[in-house]
């Protein structure tokens, strides 16, 4: 059986990534292929879009390689693929335009399951939603077995049109056991062109991993419903197998790790950073974690098993918008956290986003104010993006428009009526970004990044004027 795994993230379709330079592979693309050889004993053949310039070498792949099977399946685990932007589904449609269809299309991802429909009337045979590993095992252990590929419709997890109506089968409710995942099938693509891009932009070669699923928090606005609220993870010994293979056979310089919450079991970073310790290992890695769940011991072995940043879902400055959200957590937490963080050697960087429903010019403040109380070393910033599957999606989806979702991930369209004029929100992106470069130059730093700051201050003040010129003349 010939099968053929891709997925959709078209690096030049997303400008403001492509400008970063800072590409990762499709983890959760390879780690299917992985899944694939040791449930099924089915080597499948993989095909990286990320440096394409269009659709057309995929259908050329396709048209090439004549799949039995071909599975879109999408990066889980990237936020840039969670946004479902517009750019990667019109390369796809393109490409299925294109290429010739000679077995079972199977589509997988957050935008596959937020337009199945679509998908496939436009050239899919079925959808495989959500957590889907264990429901793409299925599916190929029965064509191995020769089952006929009507009988997939039995299995939950999938849509398909029967006779020409859209059918959405029950979801999956388990998935494959976490702690049983093999490595990824890093062997399947070439890491070259990611490291000269990581290396020319910043220097050094970073990759990915992951080493948990699911969320137990109840954010409001937060895509989990891709393992639910539910939370498992490695054991943390198989963890640093997996973070020693990434750096010495593979040479990645430094680690991104992709869980929405990194160690969130008791004990599980204590013995983490043991089990580095035993493998002789020390590799700088940036994570995502809870302002509340920061402790001085939890900063403490963060530090010690070589965590270089933490990302703080902070949001906002204002504990009323935190409220609204969901978030479960206080303005006094974020502030300790930044503290303890600091505290051991740990860079921080702040998540903002702006425009969510009940924000006004004193909310924003609030935001500005958090920022410069405790100068992060890093932020990044985006509006509130409705996410079909969402309970902040069904709260605003009767007041949306037609823009269900942004063309690339520079887009920042608010798409339901917010506070102020979109274009407003805009403004404010640029206005924070000035805002935190001008700040940082208050923040204790080496002698030598002073100075950048300080040349850097001729781009910052006149853009933090332009900036707040423009929102006033918005608002």
């Amino acid at each position: 059986m010939k099968v053929l795994i891709s997925h959709s993230y078209f690096l030049y379709q997303d400008a403001k990534e492509a400008a970063a330079g800072k590409p990762y592979p499709p983890l959760a693309s390879i780690t299917l292929a992985a899944w694939l050889r040791q449930e099924v004993g089915v080597e499948a053949e993989f095909y990286d879009v990320t440096f394409d310039r269009d659709h057309t070498r995929l259908a050329a792949a396709i048209s090439a390689y004549q799949p039995d099977v071909f599975i879109l399946y999408d990066d889980d685990f990237n936020f840039l693929t969670k946004m479902c932007l517009e750019n990667m589904r019109q390369a796809v449609f393109k490409m299925l335009a294109e290429a010739p269809h000679p077995g079972l299309f199977i589509a997988h991802g957050s935008d596959a399951s937020d337009q199945a429909e679509a998908y496939l009337r436009t050239g899919f045979d079925v959808v495989a939603h959500r957590n889907a590993e264990k429901t793409i095992v299925e599916i190929m252990k029965r064509l191995k077995n020769r089952q006929a590929p009507e009988q997939l419709t039995q299995l939950d997890g999938l849509s398909f049109l029967e006779a020409g109506q859209y059918v959405q089968r029950p979801p999956g409710k388990t998935n494959l056991p976490l702690e049983a995942s093999p490595l990824p099938a890093w062997e399947k693509m070439s890491l070259e062109p990611y490291r000269e891009m990581w290396r020319r932009s910043q220097g050094y070669f970073s990759l990915n991993i992951s080493t948990s699923h699911g969320c137990p928090y109840r954010c409001n606005w937060c895509a989990k419903p891709l393992y639910g609220r539910t939370y498992k993870a490695l054991p943390p010994e198989q963890a640093a197998r997996h973070f020693h293979y990434l750096a010495v056979e593979l040479g990645a310089e430094h680690l991104w790790v992709t869980d929405d919450i990194f160690g969130l079991k008791p004990g599980w970073l204590k013995a983490f950073a043991d089990a580095l310790e035993a493998l002789n290992l020390h590799i700088p890695y940036k994570c995502q974690n809870r302002a509340d769940l920061i402790t001085e011991e939890s900063a403490r072995q963060l530090a010690r098993s070589g965590c270089r940043e933490v990302w703080l879902g902070v949001e906002s400055g204002s504990q009323k918008i935190l409220d609204a959200m969901q978030k479960d957590e206080t303005i006094d937490a974020i502030r300790n956290a930044n503290r303890l963080l600091k505290q051991n050697g740990v860079e921080v960087g702040f998540f903002l986003q702006y425009g969510y429903p009940g924000e006004g010019l004193k909310e924003i403040r609030q935001t500005l104010r958090l920022v410069r109380e405790c100068l992060p070393e890093h932020i990044g910033i985006s509006v509130s993006y409705p996410l079909k599957g969402t309970p902040f999606y069904d709260q605003v989806a009767g007041r949306m428009g037609e823009k269900k979702n942004w063309k690339d991930s520079g887009d920042l369209a608010l798409m339901y009526p917010g506070a102020f004029h979109p274009d407003f929100y805009r403004a404010l992106h640029r206005y924070t970004h000035h805002y935190f470069g001008f700040f940082s130059l208050f923040r204790r730093q080496p002698l030598r990044k002073k100075l950048r700051r300080i040349a850097a201050q001729v781009r910052h003040i006149p853009g933090m004027i332009s900036a707040r010129l423009e929102m006033q003349k918005l608002r």
